[in-house]
């Protein structure tokens, strides 16, 4: 089989950007719970229940969505992914009630599942290539790419917000629709010389190491996504105790603004902090974490209404400052300690492993709204980091055993 070497080293090199616009619903995910809240009429019980019931959907459909993957290869799932965000963010946008937006909230978690793939395409690449050492590489400029986009669409979201509530979702349509035209400069390295692989009955050996990297990226990932997410929620309620709606959409958006250059420093910095301490990278976020929910909680309680806003938002801000260099390392991890055939496989288990983390805390957030405010939720996840801290040591413990061995 002929393999477009040009294309491949084109696909490279568009893959950073491609990465970087499609990471997520730019422009929503700035202003989400006050479009949810203000402009759908949503209760905190209502966004988080939407979370919950559209992971469990997606773990329920999982072996049908593999199956599919496997059938139309990594490529083709990107494609799938990016169409059903297109799609996932138009119904959020025009839905007037819960069923519709939940609907759309279900095409958003089915788009993490196809899109997840472009790490395998690239990885891939790169081993044709016999640059697969550069893998982080890519994926943190993607990651940088995607930090400094959001920065920049953090600024305008609440100015856009307050001239017209649907003014960011129009926007995050457009971006929608670049990533399903920057979709078709990727390419994919079909296997040659090789014995076609069966996916659907192909066993992986999971070893201690891999299992923990699971536990820790299902506990971790979600906890920072539901995290970032409620944490959000907790600093607009308490805006709301003494600004008006515009300048609480205002204040957010600064905020979340702050956020986001944290998020591209943190990004700009991740590889000349990942090559100085290598394996401790993974004790430096979880201790992060442990932070940023520790200054979450006492912002909430200090009297002084600004202090606390301030210290609430540097707790917010290290999650964004942690969220792609863990993602990314964990990935990079998981792919030196598995076989090259057994690639597609771990990023399937992996991002499993994510969403049933997630359904689970975000299950148990959701039960916890049911008698309590955010609060007890922020003490909940304050207690998740600390048992993440656990598994980051005995994950720290076999990879200095095997840098030794």
């Amino acid at each position: 089989m002929i393999i477009n070497k040009k294309r491949i080293v084109l696909s490279n090199k568009i893959y950073p950007l491609f990465a970087g616009l499609s990471g997520d619903l730019i422009f929503y995910i700035a202003i989400n719970t006050l479009f949810l809240t203000e402009v759908k009429h949503l209760s905190a019980l209502e966004i988080s229940s939407l979370t919950t019931i559209s992971t469990l959907v997606m773990l329920l459909l999982n072996p049908v969505v593999i199956k599919i993957i496997n059938k139309i290869g990594s490529l083709n799932s990107v494609r799938v992914g990016v169409i059903l965000l297109f799609l996932g963010a138009f119904l959020i946008t025009i839905g007037n009630n819960y069923f519709t937006i939940l609907i759309g909230s279900i095409l958003y978690e089915a788009y993490a599942y196809f899109k997840k793939m472009d790490t395998v395409m690239l990885r891939n690449n790169l081993n044709f290539l016999k640059e697969e050492d550069r893998h982080l590489e890519y994926e943190s400029k993607g990651s940088l790419i995607y930090a400094v986009v959001t920065m920049f669409t953090a600024f305008i979201s609440g100015l856009l917000f307050s001239l017209n509530n649907y003014l960011p979702m129009i926007c995050c349509l457009i971006f929608c629709l670049i990533n399903i035209i920057l979709v078709n400069f990727l390419y994919e390295v079909k296997p040659f010389n090789k014995k076609k692989i069966n996916y659907d009955k192909r066993k992986v050996k999971i070893t201690h190491l891999i299992f923990l990297l699971f536990l820790l990226f299902a506990i971790c990932y979600s906890i920072i996504d539901l995290g970032q997410n409620n944490s959000k929620l907790f600093i607009q309620y308490k805006l709301g105790e003494f600004l008006t709606i515009n300048n609480v959409a205002i204040a957010l958006s600064l905020i979340v603004s702050i956020s986001r250059i944290v998020r591209v420093v943190a990004n700009y910095f991740f590889l000349s902090i990942y090559e100085k301490y290598k394996s401790k990278i993974l004790s430096i976020i979880g201790y992060s974490l442990f932070i940023s929910f520790t200054l979450i909680l006492i912002g909430n309680f200090v009297p002084h209404k600004i202090i606390g806003i301030i210290l609430m938002s540097f707790g917010f801000c290290v999650f964004l400052a942690v969220r792609d260099p863990f993602e990314n390392y964990i990935k990079e991890l998981l792919l030196d300690n598995s076989k090259e055939e057994d690639h597609k496989i771990m990023i399937n288990k992996l991002n499993f492993t994510r969403k049933l983390g997630k359904l689970i805390i975000s299950s148990l957030i959701t039960l916890i709204l049911l008698k309590d405010n955010l609060t007890y939720v922020m003490v909940f996840l304050l207690g998740l980091s600390c048992f993440c801290l656990v598994i980051v040591y005995e994950i720290y413990k076999i990879l200095r055993k095997k840098k030794y061995a």
